[in-house]
Parts: structure tokens; C-alpha cells; sequence
């Protein structure tokens, strides 16, 4: 493949655009594209990522009202620069999420409601649920055996039992006893509606699992698996058993209301290409971060604000350039996604119910994580280039184009290697372009000593490698969409 003189094929392309549209703006070709990424500046990238990253956000969990915040944001950036909204009319494409809760549950025993982890937990896939006032019944270890049978002469029907964990000391059982989900089947078979375990060690169970009951889980709506066969089990303490059923004559209500869908965003806006409209180029981040940890919040300044407010500079300067006349030969569409800390799920909702043909989409450009360094390095100026070359030559060879005439990065390929032990290639959202045969460049400054904790911060951003990397993607973009010819795939 023949290396591209960027310098030519800019000047021949943006003059010929300038002679046919006759535009008011009479310089050279490539001074064009610079003009125009002159609106690309520290400032600007400062005063948004200042917003997006600040404790108001809370972090940008997806689904939370800080995700919801930073989606109006970016929308109203792009409607305030007058860039189209790029779902049919609608800035925003919305998906669902499946939610897991196990803080929405609610246990009365005996008229007393009680406290979750301090007086007890819920675990297991049951579904969601109303119990009001129900008989508890003591079924000592929960175990049915042909030797031996905790449930003998005893009716638990629309009954809550309560069972000890594990297995008795004296008596010969089988080992299988000690799974919770067998003792809760078990317990279902014989017409019981609820569990309540006694925990051997309640404070160790509790320490290995608040997280997990305190932080609600999410999947992909399509992605969920259906868990929710078995009835409730509610968790306790030996202690808490001691205390508070000193007779037999206990009654519980439970209500479960753990399961429910919610919205979030992706944030699209567009930019109709003059000549080849049909064709169009993704440039993409995340804006979705991790939301809180153990109280504080995480602001994710680098992960992905830096991604964030570079693609919010960029589709600013592209809009500059069109409201002077100077648009795009080809489209181009700024995404926004979120979800992506739970599993690229923006991304995957979008190239499975894309707007626009993936099969004209040319590239995706995606920016995650670009505003620091990591100890790897002793200065800013490089960036890690991953896939460009994986998809198609014309798009690897462009960027080391512009960034060799105009820019002066060390570009680091370390990642791009197959046998890269940390995978980056596919843990960001370009992967789902490119595992749809769209070539992509995913642009990554490494990871750091504040990756995904609370100290991921603005003022720890280098806002002038910042500013020359989003000039240096802009530049790529902008060969990318006004070339006469389209980049090719590998064959």
C-alpha cells in the first residue's frame, strides 16, 4: 500500500471544496483544517471536564441521576453549537438495564421492621414478592434424608421456615447439605414460601458480601439470565437468633422488590457529510463512569472525561468548519456512550440497533483514558495506538501520517500486540465496531495510580497533551471524511 502525503491530499481535496462551494474563506487547504481545530482548546476542555467530573455528577454511574446529568450536558453542547441530533431527530438512544437491588427488601419479624446487614441480608435469585404476617416454622438443619428428615410430621405449606446453616455434628448426612440453594429447594418442595438461614458466622459472611448487597447489580436487558425460581432466604445472625425467637410463636412479613428495569443514554450528535452522506465516520467515548466507592465519589477525570470532552472539542471544531461552509465530504457521528464500566453496553446497544448502516459506517475513532501518563513513560508526548492496523492499512497508515507531519507523538503500539496480557483491544467500546468488520483506532494514554478509585481528578488532567491529542484526532477525522476515496478493508 502506498504511504499518503496528508499535506497533498488536504491541500487537493479542501481546495477543490473550496472552489465549488465558494466559500468566503481563502486559504490554503490544510491551513483550512487548522483553522478549524484552533477551536480545539485547553480551556474549553478545562471549563467541560470541570463540569463533568465534579462531585455534582456523583461519579456518572450508568442509570444514576449523575449519568442522566452528564447526558444533558453533552446534549445541550452539541443543540447549543447547532450539531444535529443523530437518532432520528432524538439526541438521545436510550436502552434499558436490568437491575438487581438487594437493598429494596424489607423484613418485619413480629411487628419489628428490621435492619438490612445489621439485622439481616437477603441472597439468592427469587423473585419479587409480597408475605404479609406468615407463620415461621423451625425446621432445625432444613435437611430431608431417608434417614434422616427435618420436615417428619412437621406442615411448612404457605409457611416460613427457619433452618440452621451447614450440617448437624452427630449425624450422618451427605456433604451436599451444606449448599444453601439445596436446603431453600428442599424447603420449597415441601410447600414453604420463605428461608431464613442462621448464619454460622454472620459478620464474615457480611464482610464478603456488602459490596455485592449494597451496590446494585445491572446487566444488559437481552443479556440477563433469569434467576428468580427460587423463594426468599433471608440471612441472620446466631446472635439475632438467640435474641429474638425465644418461642414458637414468631411471624414475619417480607416484601421483595429487588428486579426493575432502568433507562440510560447514549448521546448522539451528527454532522451530515456534502458529498458522500451515506458515508460516515464514529468517533466515540464514554462518558459513564463508576459512581461511588465506599462513600466517595469517583469522578473518573481521565476515565473517560478526558475521552468525553476531547470528542465534545472535536465536534465543535467540525461544526465550525460546516457553519463556514466547510463541512464533511463524508458524515459524521459523535457518540457518546454510557455503560461502558459494565461491559461496553452503549456501544453493543448501538452497532445491535445502529442509526446509521454499519455497513457504510468507515471507522471508528474511540478516545478512553487520554489525559495523563502512566509510570511507563517519562513525559506526556506519546499515545497508545491500538488497532489501527488490525481492520485496514489505509487507516493505520493515515494516522502515522498525520501524526508524523503534524504532530510529533510517540506512538506506542504495545498494546496492539495479539498477545497483550491485559487485552485493551477489546475493553473498550471500539471493539464493537470492529468485531462488526469496521476498522477502528482505539486512542488509550495507559493506566495509572488513580485508575478507577476517588482520586481520578481534574486537576490531575494535562490539559496540553490534551489539547494537541484532540487536535491530532481531529486531524485524522478530518482526512478521513474529506479524501476522495474511502479507506479500504483488508481483504
Amino acid at each position: 500500500m502506498k504511504k499518503i502525503s496528508i499535506l497533498l491530499l488536504l491541500t487537493t481535496i479542501i481546495s477543490c471544496n473550496i472552489i465549488r462551494q465558494e466559500t468566503k474563506i481563502e486559504i490554503s487547504s490544510l491551513d483550512v483544517a487548522k483553522h478549524y481545530y484552533n477551536f480545539i482548546t485547553k480551556e474549553d476542555l478545562y471549563k467541560n471536564l470541570s463540569v463533568l467530573a465534579s462531585d455534582e455528577y456523583e461519579g456518572r454511574e450508568t442509570t444514576t441521576k449523575g449519568q442522566k446529568m452528564a447526558a444533558e450536558y453533552i446534549k445541550n453542547h452539541f443543540k447549543n453549537l447547532n450539531i444535529s441530533p443523530g437518532n432520528k431527530g432524538e439526541y438521545f438512544q436510550s436502552f434499558n438495564v436490568n437491575v438487581t437491588d438487594f437493598t429494596r427488601v424489607t423484613f418485619v419479624l413480629n411487628k419489628d421492621t428490621l435492619s438490612i446487614i445489621d439485622d439481616f441480608y437477603m441472597i439468592g435469585g427469587t423473585k419479587d414478592t409480597s408475605l404479609s404476617n406468615k407463620k415461621i416454622i423451625d425446621v432445625n438443619y432444613g435437611i430431608q434424608e431417608s434417614n434422616y428428615n427435618d420436615y417428619s410430621n412437621i406442615d411448612v405449606t404457605n409457611k416460613i421456615v427457619i433452618l440452621k446453616q451447614g450440617v448437624p455434628e452427630d449425624i450422618k448426612v451427605d456433604f451436599s447439605w451444606n449448599n444453601w440453594r439445596k436446603k431453600v429447594k428442599t424447603a420449597m418442595k415441601n410447600g414453604a414460601i420463605a428461608v431464613i438461614t442462621v448464619k454460622k458466622d454472620y459478620k464474615k459472611s457480611v464482610s464478603i458480601l456488602s459490596d455485592y448487597l449494597l451496590n446494585p447489580e445491572m446487566k444488559m436487558h437481552y443479556d440477563a439470565k433469569i434467576q428468580n425460581k427460587l423463594i426468599p432466604n433471608i440471612c441472620i445472625s446466631k446472635d439475632f437468633y438467640k435474641n429474638n425467637f425465644k418461642s414458637s410463636n414468631n411471624f414475619a412479613s417480607i416484601s421483595i422488590d429487588i428486579k426493575y428495569k432502568a433507562p440510560s443514554e447514549n448521546v448522539l450528535g451528527y454532522i451530515e457529510g456534502s458529498e458522500k452522506k451515506e458515508e460516515l465516520l464514529v468517533i466515540s467515548a464514554h462518558y459513564d463512569h463508576l459512581g461511588f466507592d465506599n462513600g466517595q465519589v469517583c469522578n473518573g477525570a481521565d476515565d473517560d472525561g478526558s475521552g468525553t470532552v476531547a470528542l465534545m472539542s472535536i465536534a465543535k471544531a467540525f461544526q465550525k468548519a460546516k457553519d463556514n461552509g466547510q463541512g464533511p465530504k463524508r458524515s459524521i457521528l459523535f457518540l457518546s456512550v454510557s455503560g461502558e464500566e459494565k461491559g461496553l453496553w452503549g456501544s453493543k446497544y448501538y452497532t445491535d440497533n445502529p442509526v446509521y448502516p454499519l455497513k457504510n459506517t468507515i471507522a471508528d475513532l474511540n478516545i478512553d483514558m487520554v489525559g495523563r501518563k502512566d509510570s511507563l513513560h517519562d513525559d506526556y508526548n506519546y499515545i497508545y495506538v491500538i488497532g489501527s492496523d488490525k481492520i485496514s492499512n489505509d487507516l493505520h497508515i493515515i494516522n502515522e501520517t498525520v501524526n508524523k507531519n503534524h504532530f510529533g507523538f510517540f506512538l506506542d503500539y504495545t498494546y496492539n500486540d495479539e498477545n497483550d496480557p491485559n487485552h485493551f483491544y477489546y475493553r473498550s467500546d471500539h471493539y464493537n465496531f470492529a468485531k462488526n468488520g469496521i476498522p477502528v483506532i482505539f486512542y488509550f494514554s495507559g493506566v495509572h495510580e488513580d485508575y478507577h478509585k476517588p482520586t481520578d481528578d481534574v486537576d490531575k488532567i494535562n490539559f496540553d497533551k490534551l489539547e494537541k491529542l484532540s487536535r491530532y484526532i481531529y486531524l485524522t477525522a478530518w482526512e478521513l471524511v474529506n479524501r476522495d476515496e474511502k479507506i479500504k478493508n483488508k481483504k
